[in-house]
């Protein structure tokens, strides 16, 4: 697929439907851009928010905060081991 798009004179771009699609990106929707050897990749970021109800009904209930409180621990200990 070959798509283009035109820089406004902001710098910025709007990503061409079939890219948008092909992302399954929509308003909101956050994008990364890597670069890589003289290439720019253009990957969907995926956030916590946009995962909430994806398993509904299938696991557990997991509380955002609590799993921010445990990614807080681990990394304290992470770092009492010197960053092992």
């Amino acid at each position: 697929m070959v798509a283009t798009a035109k820089i406004s004179s902001k710098g910025q771009i709007t990503l061409p439907k079939e890219v948008r699609e092909l992302l399954d990106v929509r308003t909101g929707s956050v994008v990364v851009f890597e670069k890589e050897d003289d290439k720019v990749i253009i990957k969907s970021a995926r956030t916590l928010q946009e995962f909430k109800g994806i398993l509904k009904g299938r696991h557990k209930a997991v509380d955002i905060d609590q799993v921010r409180e445990k990614a807080k621990e681990y990394r304290g200990k992470k770092a009492a081991r010197g960053g092992r």
